[in-house]
């Protein structure tokens, strides 16, 4: 079996690339509107529906994209073709797929293929042949969490003539066929599109390996040892990480409380880990992404507030800093926030006033009250203030709320140098709608 062969890890991260500033909304839930179906998916529904029977096309457990059904054009005939995956629980295999092909404005289902395992855990069409069609990329598991985590198994299908064929199949914990843009992925810069694969199994081997498909199947064109002692991988993040550069973004657990994002690149056919240990290994768990929306990836670290050095860790309300690698040895400041240590509030700080704001240590208590000042002048900027439910009705003291529980309110007063931002829970709700 293709499962056994993969090695386990922990899930993505859902935090990821959530993180660009907007305005305040207090209510999430309003948002939430139903989507409308266009006339050419309530089509392709029913005809799923009639033509397979009372099956429910499975969502992978991808966050990233959880679409059921995906369209392209499979064959280079200019006409797109349908793809979904569903559960067949009383056959030997457990999932299946089925292709429609699109013949006149009707759908018509022209063959079903076996999948692998019981879970779908993600499901791409990208041109991974470099032939100008897009293919079939899933990963499935078995769905046990072991010591290392869900066992996972990654299979390509290339529709020809009419026909679909497993052209690679392969263990995986992550694996990379596309930027986080879904533009593509092209590591060594020849133009054509990269299949990268990472493998964890902790105290035997973390490796990362790269392929790209030529005379007919995929040949490894680099290869990478990372640490194999992690204790597993929560975020994955590929596409541009410095300006003309792609690469990919692992952020690792090294320890119960301690990561390291470790940027990968391909340098004269070689992948390389870049020498960034500095800020790159931390005492948190911050997920890298485009978080200032420039197209570029960003690393996180914990900023200690100037002050706070002789309190104990557990009471320091930290700032969270990113960067991007500069292309050579160094890095680029980007972006500071603040979340707390809940990360129910989320506020971005102003770039020019990065090294220049506080968090002032004689009034401020984490989880009750903070004074967010300017070092020179001890002008107060901001002040988040958490409020019991009774406490908040009687006398908010000016303040907006930022976020609301069944038990408590917080709320926010700012000034002219900060504007209002959602809190990361609205935005992971926000993007819940679907």
């Amino acid at each position: 079996m293709l499962l056994k062969m993969v090695a386990g890890c922990c899930s993505l991260l859902l935090l990821a690339g959530f993180l660009s500033g907007c305005n305040v909304i207090s209510d999430p839930i309003s948002l939430m509107q139903t989507p409308t179906m266009s006339d050419e998916k309530q089509q392709l529904n029913g005809a799923v529906n009639t033509q397979l029977g009372a099956v429910q096309p499975l969502r992978p457990n991808d966050p990233d994209d959880p679409t059921p059904i995906r369209t392209g054009d499979l064959n280079n005939d200019g006409i797109d073709e349908a793809v979904l995956f569903y559960e067949t629980p009383d056959e030997s295999v457990k999932i299946h797929g089925a292709l429609f092909e699109d013949q006149g404005g009707t759908w018509v289902k022209k063959l079903t293929f076996d999948g692998e395992g019981t879970v779908l855990e993600s499901f791409k069409l990208v041109d991974l042949t470099n032939d100008g069609t897009l293919d079939i990329v899933a990963g499935f598991s078995s769905g046990d969490s072991g010591e290392n985590g869900d066992q996972k198994g990654l299979i390509v299908y290339s529709y020809t003539g009419g026909t679909l064929e497993k052209i690679y199949a392969t263990g995986y914990t992550y694996f990379v066929v596309d930027d986080f843009n879904h533009k593509k992925m092209d590591l060594n810069g020849d133009n054509l599109n990269d299949l990268t694969i990472i493998l964890l199994r902790r105290n035997e081997f973390f490796t990362v390996k790269t392929f790209q498909f030529s005379g007919g199947s995929f040949k490894e064109i680099g290869s990478l040892d990372l640490d194999s002692q992690a204790l597993g991988v929560y975020n994955v993040v590929a596409g541009k990480v410095a300006q003309g550069r792609q690469g990919i973004i692992i952020d690792t657990k090294i320890a119960e409380t301690t990561t390291v994002s470790n940027v990968i690149v391909m340098d004269q056919g070689k992948l390389r880990k870049l020498n960034l240990m500095d800020v790159t290994f931390k005492d948190a768990t911050i997920a890298s992404g485009d978080v200032d929306g420039d197209g570029i990836l960003e690393f996180g670290n914990l900023e200690k507030p100037k002050g706070w050095s002789n309190r104990p860790l557990d009471e320091v309300p930290y700032f969270v800093s990113f960067y991007q690698w500069d292309g050579a040895k160094g890095t680029i400041f980007k972006q500071q926030q603040y979340r707390d240590s809940n990360e129910q509030v989320y506020f971005r700080l102003p770039k020019e006033l990065h090294g220049k704001v506080t968090i002032d240590p004689k009034v401020s208590r984490k989880g009750s009250y903070l004074r967010f000042i300017l070092e020179d002048t001890d002008k107060t900027i901001a002040e988040i203030k958490y409020f019991s439910l009774s406490q908040w009705e009687r006398n908010n003291e000016g303040y907006s709320q930022l976020w609301r529980t069944n038990a408590q309110v917080i709320g926010i007063k700012r000034s002219s140098e900060l504007e209002p931002r959602k809190t990361i829970k609205d935005k992971l709700g926000e993007r819940k709608v679907e």
